[in-house]
Parts: C-alpha cells; sequence; structure tokens
C-alpha cells in the first residue's frame, strides 16, 4: 500500500481532535455524522463518504450520510435500510487489515448490494499499478461504542492521489473512527442522562402537584365534617329539627365527597399500576343506560334525560360495572353543565364491529384553549363543581383498557357531545 498525500501528522491530530470534540458538543446525530464525513473527506482525501449508523444503540442503521455522489444518487439511497446481520456477511476477518477497518480489494471479486458503485470499470479489469486504487475495491471503518459494539459504519471511496491508503494512514483513520465512535456513544449516553433527568424532575413535580391537589380536596370535606360534627356535638340539645336535618345532610354529602375523591385515587393508582382487573363479557347496554340514568336522577332531581335511540342497541364486550362507572360520569358531566331547563339526550349506534354511546347537552360548550386539557389528570374546565379533574381521565383510561375509544365534540353556546365506542358482542347463532 503507497502513502497518500496527507497534512503533517501534528496538523492532522489537531484537526481530528478539533472534530471529535465538535461531536461530543452535538445535541443532534445527523450534524455530528456530517462533520464526520467532512473530516474524512478533507483529512484523508476522498471524494466519496458514506455512513451508516443506528439512532440508538442496538436500534436498526439506516444510510445517514451519502457525500460526493450526484444528487439523484443521494436522494434515492439516503435513508435506507441497512440490517446488521447483511453488514456483517461482508465484514469477515480475511478482509480486516487492522481491528474494525476492512478492506475489499476488486481481485476478491465481493460484490454487496448495499454498496454505491462510484465508477465504470468491470470487475476484471486489470488495476493500473500495484499500490493503484481500483474503482470496484471498497474500504470499510466499523464505528465501535464503548463496549466494542457496531453502532454503524463508514465506507469511503474515490482517493484523490488514486492510491490504496497505506496502513499507517489506516491507523490514522481507525484512530480517529475510533474516537468517533467514543464521542457519538457519549453524546448518546448525555443525551440520555439529561432525558432521565429532566423525566425524573417532571415526575417529581406531577407527584408534588398530585399530593397537592389530594391535599386540597381532601381539606374542604374534611372541614365541613369537621365543622357540622362539631356543632351537633356541642349544640345538638338547643338546635332545631332543620337545623340538625341540614348538618346532617352537610355530614352525608362531605362524606360522599371524601369516599368519591379517595375511590378516584386508588383506581387511578390500580390502573396505573395495572393490577385492575376487569371482567370482560356481553353487556346490555339498554340496562347500562337506564341505570346510569337512574343514579343520575337521584342525584339531580327534575333534570331531563331523553334516550335517542328507538330500537333495542346490541350487546358490547365490557366489564359491565365499568361501562356504568364511565356513562354515568358523561351524563353527570353533561347535567352539570348543561344550560338550565334544557334536556340531556343519549343516543346508542352500531356497526357490525362497534357500538357508540353518545352524551349530548346544550350548553356553553368547551372553548378550543381548553380541550387540550380534557381526558388529562386535573383537567376539570372549573373547580365550580368540586371535581379532582380525574373524572375524564379515568374513563379514557377505563374504556382504553377495554378496546375502545372516547373523544367529544363540542360547539360554543350550542350543543357539546361526549362519546366512546366498545367492541359489538357477537350474536348467538339462532338455534
Amino acid at each position: 500500500m503507497a502513502e497518500s498525500v496527507l497534512s503533517s501528522t501534528g496538523e492532522m491530530l489537531e484537526r481530528l481532535l478539533a472534530v471529535t470534540q465538535e461531536i461530543l458538543q452535538a445535541q443532534e446525530l445527523y450534524p455530528a455524522l456530517d462533520a464526520i464525513s467532512e473530516a474524512i473527506s478533507t483529512i484523508f482525501g476522498f471524494r466519496y463518504v458514506t455512513i451508516v449508523a443506528a439512532d440508538a444503540p442496538g436500534r436498526e442503521m439506516y444510510r445517514r450520510v451519502a457525500r460526493g455522489w450526484p444528487e439523484d444518487v443521494v436522494r434515492e439511497r439516503l435513508g435506507e435500510h441497512v440490517s446488521r446481520d447483511d453488514i456483517m456477511t461482508i465484514l469477515l476477518p480475511h478482509f480486516e487489515v487492522l481491528p474494525h477497518c476492512f478492506y475489499f480489494p476488486v481481485e476478491h471479486e465481493i460484490h454487496w448490494g448495499r454498496s454505491i458503485y462510484t465508477g465504470d470499470l468491470p470487475m476484471d479489469a486489470p488495476r493500473s499499478a500495484p499500490d493503484a486504487w481500483h474503482e470496484r475495491d471498497a474500504l470499510t471503518l466499523v464505528l465501535p461504542d464503548r463496549e466494542g459494539k457496531m453502532m454503524g459504519y463508514l465506507s469511503v471511496d474515490g482517493p484523490v492521489d488514486g492510491k490504496v491508503p497505506s496502513l499507517d494512514v489506516l491507523r490514522k483513520m481507525q484512530l480517529f473512527v475510533n474516537l468517533v465512535g467514543l464521542a457519538l456513544a457519549n453524546s448518546r449516553s448525555h443525551r440520555v442522562e439529561t432525558e432521565q433527568r429532566e423525566a425524573a424532575e417532571a415526575n417529581q413535580r406531577a407527584q408534588n402537584n398530585f399530593f397537592s391537589i389530594v391535599s386540597h380536596e381532601v381539606r374542604s370535606p374534611l372541614s365541613s365534617i369537621r365543622g357540622a360534627s362539631t356543632l351537633l356535638e356541642e349544640h345538638f340539645e338547643t338546635l332545631g329539627e332543620t337545623r340538625r336535618r341540614e348538618l346532617l345532610d352537610v355530614l352525608m354529602s362531605s362524606t360522599s365527597r371524601l369516599t368519591s375523591i379517595f375511590e378516584d385515587f386508588l383506581l387511578l393508582t390500580r390502573m396505573e399500576m395495572g393490577t385492575l382487573a376487569l371482567r370482560i363479557e356481553p353487556v346490555d347496554v339498554a340496562s347500562v343506560v337506564e341505570e346510569c340514568i337512574a343514579r343520575v336522577r337521584s342525584e339531580h332531581l327534575g333534570c331531563t334525560i331523553e334516550k335517542k335511540y328507538a330500537q333495542a342497541p346490541p350487546k358490547i364486550l365490557a366489564d359491565e360495572g365499568r361501562v356504568v362507572q364511565v356513562l354515568a360520569n358523561l351524563i353527570l358531566n353533561a347535567v352539570r353543565y348543561a344550560f338550565a331547563d334544557t334536556p340531556i339526550e343519549i343516543d346508542v349506534d352500531s356497526n357490525e364491529e362497534r357500538v357508540r354511546i353518545s352524551v349530548t347537552n346544550q350548553g356553553p360548550g368547551i372553548s378550543p384553549a381548553h380541550r387540550k386539557r380534557l381526558f388529562t389528570r386535573f383537567g376539570a374546565l372549573s373547580q365550580r363543581d368540586g371535581s379532582t379533574g380525574l373524572g375524564l381521565y379515568i374513563c379514557r383510561e377505563l374504556i382504553g383498557l377495554m378496546n375502545g375509544t372516547i373523544g367529544f365534540e363540542s360547539e360554543t353556546d350550542k350543543t357539546t357531545t361526549f362519546w366512546f365506542t366498545l367492541p359489538r358482542a357477537p350474536e348467538k347463532p339462532a338455534k
């Protein structure tokens, strides 16, 4: 192998260190790879450089850089997938001239479908000189990570001096590629650590917010219970029957509210831990609707709830208790936010695969600014109903666990419809 025309060793090392420093500071993968290809091209004198790499350790590899080729070739080949098994078929020991450095002379007639051909000479064309580069030669250097595993590879072609690089030049290239591999691995590790730290900080903020909201929501009913019970204990004999009944109602409603809060939080914990057991079976939609209407009417005397469907709806595959929980929540929300003296409408539609249950009210609607908060934790649009903001989030999670979908449509000062779909239960064959 003949010596290539290069800068002095000192200048080269200085340039290599500068490039690796740039890579260490790079926030994105592609600019770092582009800097590598430019360094290889300018320092070592190659017209063509291609880099195949993975976005993260162990991920699939894709062609990320193609330097020197015509634009049509770049458009065609950039981004193509190269499997690890595919590249390993040619990275054989007898082609490894240095660790992680593979030279494929034309005389071995290696053909690999992923290579980008850069010349017109046939495979059997003689080499012009013993140290001359043949257009069908190939040189590939593996990009190793800190454990020596392949995170990608770099291939070069078209040496400016027209010669096969010497072992000394290959050692310098190998040194650079090894530094590059470590720099990329360090950069990726730094990004992962940063992402993990940010995720941990976000989780801590969410936990602090969670406990703050729990404390706030529990404090209100506890205060009511404490106040009512104190009055009853100290002034029971002097209180009139009407006032006693009012204080007992406060105790009942506050206790119910406290129970509801803890049930929501416990259910949320079970869902997120994956310990919530569901009993999926055919469920009669009509029975669910009737039960939910009865529940809501018992809490909101005088509200008007209308069923819009005429025929008996088909059965669904779901957990009956959880469907009742979801539908009752949607009806209660519709009642709370509806204009006075306007009906709540419940409709059921179906196709061959799914059943859609919807609840519509006439009211102020949901402003575009607030819509992203729906179905999120603590996403209550107001605190006028004493809601923790977990109701719609829990509905979304429950419907998802039952292989369903949930959503809404809203027109300002007109109507709002919340709906969910669930799989239709197969009908029993007729005997």
